[in-house]
C-alpha cells in the first residue's frame, strides 16, 4: 500500500504533481486511511485560509480579474479570474457566460435562457452558448 501525504488546498504539492492516488493497479483500493483527491479551491475568510470542495460550489461568478465561489449557504471572493479558477476545478463545471460558470450537479431546474441553482441562483445563459449548453447538460442527464 502507498503510504499518502495529505496536503493543503487540493493535495498538489509544490512540485506540481497529486501526492497519493490510486494504487498501480488503476482504480482506488478504498482502504481505510486513503484520502479520496478531491478538487478544491482556497479562500480566504476573516483572514483564515478555508479549503473548499468543488461538489460543494453551485456556480462562479467573475468580475474581471476576480471570481466570487458561491456555496449553497456563502459567498467568497478569490483574486484569480474565472478561466484559471475553472480549470482547477473538476469537469463539473460548464461555462454559460461569460461571466459564469455553473456546477452542473447543483442545477435545480433549467429553462430555454437561465437555469436555476440549488443555492436560488438564477443564472443566464448567454445567446450564444444556449444551444451548446443544453446538448451538454442533455447528454450529461442521459448518462447519469
Amino acid at each position: 500500500m502507498k503510504n499518502l501525504s495529505i496536503m493543503p488546498s487540493g493535495g498538489v504539492p509544490s512540485g506540481g504533481v497529486p501526492s497519493g492516488g490510486a494504487p498501480s493497479g488503476g482504480a482506488p483500493s478504498g482502504a481505510i486511511g486513503e484520502v479520496k483527491n478531491v478538487p478544491t479551491i482556497t479562500v480566504y475568510k476573516f483572514g483564515k485560509a478555508l479549503s473548499v470542495k468543488s461538489s460543494d460550489i453551485t456556480c462562479l461568478e467573475g468580475v474581471g480579474n476576480y471570481t466570487f465561489v458561491y456555496t449553497r449557504h456563502e459567498k467568497h471572493l478569490v483574486s484569480k479570474c474565472l478561466k484559471e479558477v475553472q480549470e482547477e476545478l473538476s469537469s463539473d463545471f460548464l461555462r454559460i457566460h461569460k461571466s459564469y460558470s455553473i456546477n452542473a450537479r447543483h442545477i435545480a431546474s433549467r429553462w430555454p435562457d437561465y437555469i436555476h441553482l440549488s443555492c436560488g441562483k438564477v443564472i443566464p445563459i448567454a445567446r450564444r452558448r444556449i444551444r451548446e449548453t443544453h446538448e451538454i447538460l442533455g447528454r450529461m442527464a442521459l448518462s447519469a
